[in-house]
């Protein structure tokens, strides 16, 4: 188990606390705190997309869709990646890129959906 030092557990009190309260933007800089002191992992990015999508700020939830999918696939949960690019795709379906690079068969799925051809650069194998 990992030990959290007084500084993390303090900005999650708080996190639980503004989101609690309602209160958005508070909780949005606090993400980005927490996301800063742990870069490497994605369920801060993931968190702040959802936080931002609910905020409507559209093209901002999906910069951090995409932040948390990338970091997710690093670590090797592609399950998980290629879940949060699809919910990622419903806001912003150009993007299809993304769930590419993690699920090659997903993404063929997602463009016969939209009604594109074989031939996309959605629908290419992965390297």
């Amino acid at each position: 188990m990992r030990r959290r030092d007084s500084k993390t557990t303090d900005l999650h009190a708080a996190l639980n606390k503004a989101l609690r309260k309602g209160r958005a933007t508070e909780a949005l800089a606090l993400y980005e705190l927490i996301e800063k002191q742990r870069p490497d992992e994605p369920r801060w990015a993931h968190r702040k997309a959802e936080l931002l999508h609910r905020m409507g700020r559209r093209p901002e939830a999906v910069i951090a869709y995409e932040r948390a999918i990338s970091l997710y696939a690093a670590r090797g949960f592609d399950a998980r990646a290629a879940a949060t690019a699809k919910v990622m795709l419903a806001i912003d379906p150009s993007k299809g890129e993304v769930l590419e690079r993690i699920d090659p068969e997903a993404a063929r799925r997602f463009d016969m959906e939209r009604g594109e051809s074989h031939g996309s650069a959605l629908s290419t194998t992965r390297p």
